[in-house]
């Protein structure tokens, strides 16, 4: 009898043992909450465990759900096909919890299918991106690597030889059961926690980065109808009604165009602070104007080029249309310029590979577009998607010194993006502080534009040009959260501009009318003289006075984030998926910490209002058009429906 105990044991555990899928799906689950609280512990709220439940409710939804789900289809009695079958969507959710989870970890924020879509257009660029965050955090790389190789073995073998322990229907009544408690409970959960939350970010921004609500934005998508009577149509170029003026009797200036990447207008020395890191920048502020409220429509690269260069609003979708190849260029600051003689170019030391820049700058009308693959030189690169900005001077102007005609040229800085790093010639000491990083990299950018405006001066250009220094976005730093550019703060929609042009326009004036983005184009071209009265900008010149109350809208790009605008001293911020509406009153509480909800007819027209505008801004592109082109001498793009890519050809080929 004794001896007889422990096989009996054992056979006892082994045939109560979990199926595989009901084990991935725990290990998915654990996953999921760990990364949830691990950030909220960052983020130290003062009842932890209170977030963590509410953001943990969706999740506990989701899993139960697909439970419940394997439990029906255990019931069709079919072991062979359903083993398998739910082998298989327990494994893609694996995938998709380990990569969620990595991606929460590194940016507070779930990766939502908009984020995914992007992905997916440009695997490849984004690896060295994905790369750098496991590099760069081994306590969490190490784990995820070991659980999706381990993962993957254990599920091969499972494909082959399927788990064979038959389905008895009293546990699946009992597990179902369970499960619908489980549902039922998390969605009960939700529901009150979104009547009764605050705009906290991790009550806010974590509970809806979930499997859950990705799920319900697919299917939404999935089934969504496009609004035809939304579809807008982009000018061409010359299809403006634009007075264009007689040419000076001094000729055209030169007009040079800055961006700065991911440089917010409150850390530099033209804000209120104390701030005196950018000294470049302020002394061209003090030489011409500056604008002091200017905000970005989209905190996003490509989109603020858009909106820069065209005086339009950008597509607000999480994707790149405007790379997409048009028939013939839209109507843009470089189009209209070039009808007057001029040349235009744009520069860049980020790869054109990514997000399609030839495509973007091609659409833009520019003549020609430069980007790092151009320089054949990788040592230049800093990090994935950031490289010395120093590195494309001598390029740059080599182009500005091959012709006599007036130019319009374009650049943007790179190195205050994500790493935050800097070249070791500029400083090779290390920071461990990531928001000390990046003030460094600020300062490095200010120390970039001053070199630029030292090649011109030594070219005799500098007073007689027409300079538009601006951000692309900003980036936010906020105490324990990596909440980037997905949350739209001051900090990260609220950028610098400043105007210099010597005896053009009033040396010290500062504009605090309200401004944006897409006000460059319709000033620059106002300041040269052409009449922009029906030329049906969405911008405005921003050297006229502008009502007060003057609505700029925003969105922070990524499917179902927030959407708002500015209006005075107030923001309003409309957050979808939770259907709540928050009001900042920014001159008492300039922290975006306390602000008001409202919950009446005005959330109602105001998020009517909010919908409206994202869909005029839709931009439809049949998704079977397929184009290719030689761009640049050396860009082989291509298109197909909504995506576009290109590859550098060394060698090059006639355009």
């Amino acid at each position: 009898m004794t001896d007889a105990s422990p096989p009996e044991t054992k056979r006892s555990w082994w045939s109560h043992r979990p199926r595989p899928e009901t084990s991935l799906l725990v290990i998915s689950l654990l996953w999921t909450l760990g990364a949830k609280f691990a950030i909220i512990q960052r983020q130290n709220p003062e009842a932890i465990w209170q977030t963590f439940i509410k953001a943990s409710y969706t999740d506990v939804m989701f899993f139960s759900g697909i439970w419940l789900l394997f439990l029906m289809l255990y019931l069709l009695r079919l072991p062979s096909i359903i083993n398998r079958l739910a082998l298989l969507i327990a494994s893609i959710i694996l995938g998709w919890s380990v990569l969620n989870a990595a991606w929460l970890l590194a940016d507070n924020v779930q990766l939502q299918p908009g984020i995914l879509m992007v992905l997916l257009q440009s695997p490849g660029e984004f690896w060295p991106i994905v790369q750098e965050n496991l590099l760069n955090n081994l306590e969490y790389a190490v784990p995820i690597l070991l659980t999706l190789f381990l993962g993957c073995a254990w599920i091969i073998w499972r494909f082959i030889r399927p788990f064979r322990k038959p389905v008895r229907w009293t546990m699946c009544i009992r597990c179902g059961a369970l499960a619908v408690v489980l549902f039922a409970g998390a969605g009960i959960g939700h529901h009150l926690h979104l009547r009764r939350g605050t705009i906290v970010y991790s009550g806010e921004v974590i509970a809806h980065s979930s499997h859950w609500y990705a799920l319900v934005q697919l299917i939404s998508d999935m089934t969504a109808t496009p609004d035809v009577g939304a579809v807008r149509y982009l000018p061409r170029a010359g299809e403006r009604e634009l007075v264009v003026p007689d040419t000076p009797e001094d000729g055209w200036p030169n007009v040079v165009i800055i961006f700065l990447e991911s440089v917010s207008y409150p850390v530099t020395s033209l804000s209120e602070t104390e701030a005196a890191n950018t000294p470049i920048l302020e002394q061209l502020a003090s030489e011409g104007i500056q604008f002091n409220s200017t905000y970005v429509p989209v905190p996003q690269t490509n989109k603020a080029f858009w909106a820069g260069m065209t005086g339009i609003t950008p597509v607000i979708q999480p994707d790149f249309a405007e790379a997409v190849l048009a028939d013939q260029p839209y109507e843009s600051l470089a189009t209209i310029l070039g009808r007057a003689g001029y040349r235009s170019g744009f520069f860049q030391l980020t790869k054109g590979t990514f997000e399609c820049g030839p495509g973007l700058f091609n659409n833009l009308g520019f003549d020609w577009a430069w980007f790092l693959e151009n320089i054949e030189d990788d040592s230049v690169r800093l990090s994935a998607l950031t490289s010395d900005d120093f590195k494309m001077i001598e390029p740059m102007f080599q182009w500005v010194d091959e012709g006599d005609e007036p130019f319009l040229l374009g650049l943007i800085s790179t190195v205050a993006h994500y790493p935050y790093v800097v070249p070791d010639w500029y400083d090779p000491k290390p920071i461990d502080d990531r928001y000390l990083s990046y003030l460094r990299t600020v300062e490095y950018t200010d120390y970039f534009l001053g070199a630029v405006c030292d090649q011109l001066k030594q070219r005799g250009l500098l007073d007689s040009t027409l300079l538009c220094v601006i951000g692309d976005h900003g980036d936010a730093f906020r105490p324990g959260t990596k909440v980037g550019r997905l949350t739209p703060y001051e900090e990260v929609i609220r950028i610098p501009w400043i105007i210099r042009w010597p005896g053009k326009v009033e040396a010290g004036k500062r504009v605090d009318w309200p401004c944006s983005q897409l006000d460059a184009t319709p000033t620059l071209l106002s300041l040269l003289g052409f009449g922009i009265e029906s030329a049906g900008f969405d911008g405005v010149n921003a050297l006229k006075p502008t009502d007060p109350q003057r609505r700029l809208y925003f969105s922070t790009w990524v499917k179902d984030s927030p959407v708002g605008y500015i209006e005075g001293d107030r923001k309003f911020v409309y957050w979808p998926y939770t259907n709540k509406l928050f009001v900042y009153d920014l001159s008492n509480d300039p922290q975006e910490i306390s602000p008001s909800i409202i919950n009446d007819e005005v959330k109602d027209q105001v998020r009517e209002d909010l919908q409206q505008w994202a869909e005029q801004t839709h931009l439809i592109i049949p998704l079977e058009r397929f184009r290719q082109r030689i761009l640049y001498e050396h860009w082989r793009t291509f298109c197909q429906g909504r995506s576009a890519w290109a590859y550098y050809d060394r060698e090059g080929d006639e355009r």
